[in-house]
């Protein structure tokens, strides 16, 4: 669908599968998809990107076509499989963006390996509170209760009632965007969403996090998790960090307002 070279690359204990839109001499740029989403949730941003980076798009453990076990499925095993892939196809120091799941990956993987990342982009992150401290952590955390048990019962609807849930929930998004979120939903180990923390000490990560580092928020009013107030308590604990706001956005930020995100995350990737 894409056009791209899909590949499998053995790191740790598993096959990890990925798109690649390639490129001799780019530097390499690593998307890491959120929770259920997979490799292909990426193609808008990869076509736009391409002629500036050697692109990867790696399927998470336990999401789209990379198997591997689950046993110790949590965020450091993500981080730790992100570092070995880096590893396996010899990329060097890489730039980072991830979404959700994948941007709490990328912190941690900034943090705990930051000879292997020049600057990381971080996409709305579940940047939550061990208690709901804050106002709205209860509500986030039903809705994202409800959404899961609704992706479980998409499964049992045929094709062009999945299209038309996906219209229906995403209705900012891009065509395109919409038959990969479906398909990404199928694909994915349901007991993922059991086994990932809710929880991560955020603020012990983000002052390991010495590369620049970019966070971006959206709407807390339209399900984005990222508060004004956690945003900028995230921006004084990193020591080169950035923060941008994208009025209008809901969690996936870049596919609700991509006109107005990816200017600013182009802008950021080409100055660091």
């Amino acid at each position: 669908m894409a056009g791209w070279p899909d590949h499998y690359a053995q790191a740790n204990d598993l096959n990890i599968h990925y798109y690649r839109t390639g490129g001799s001499g780019k530097p390499a740029l690593i998307l890491l998809h959120g929770v259920m989403d997979d490799g292909l949730g990426w193609v808008p941003i990869a076509r736009d990107l391409q002629e500036q980076f050697d692109i990867i798009m790696a399927d998470a453990r336990g999401h789209g076509k990379t198997g591997g076990s689950l046993d110790t499925f949590s965020y450091k095993q993500l981080a730790a499989d992100v570092a070995a892939l880096i590893g396996a196809l010899d990329l060097g120091q890489v730039y980072l963006f991830g979404h959700s799941m994948g941007a709490m990956t990328s912190a941690l993987v900034a943090a705990t390996y930051p000879e292997l990342v020049r600057a990381v982009v971080l996409e709305d992150p579940p940047f939550m509170n061990a208690a709901p401290v804050q106002a709205g952590d209860e509500q986030r955390e039903a809705q994202m209760l409800k959404f899961f048990q609704s992706i479980l019962e998409l499964r049992n609807l045929p094709p062009e009632q999945r299209l038309a849930f996906a219209r229906q929930y995403n209705p900012l998004w891009d065509e395109v965007e919409l038959a990969p979120w479906v398909e990404s939903k199928i694909a994915f180990n349901p007991a993922v969403f059991q086994r990932l923390e809710r929880v991560m000490p955020w603020r012990e990560i983000l002052p390991r996090i010495t590369c620049p580092a970019l966070l971006v928020t959206g709407d807390p009013a339209s399900r984005a998790i990222v508060t004004s107030h956690t945003a900028q308590e995230a921006l004084s604990l990193m020591s080169r960090g950035e923060v941008i706001q994208i009025a209008g956005a809901g969690h996936c930020i870049h596919r609700d307002r991509y006109a107005e995100t990816m200017p600013q995350i182009q802008a950021f990737l080409s100055r660091v």
